[in-house]
């Protein structure tokens, strides 16, 4: 168990690390909200 523990860890800190990434580019913020604004 303690084998699957690392890249677990790995894959969820690279999720983060390329959400935060994301977020310092406000054009891609925008355009995700203006999305999912369209969704309604």
């Amino acid at each position: 168990m303690k084998l699957r523990r690392g890249p677990a860890w790995a894959a969820a800190s690279l999720v983060l690390l390329l959400v935060f990434a994301a977020y310092l580019k406000p054009d891609l913020a925008m355009t995700l909200a203006n999305q999912l604004w369209a969704c309604f």
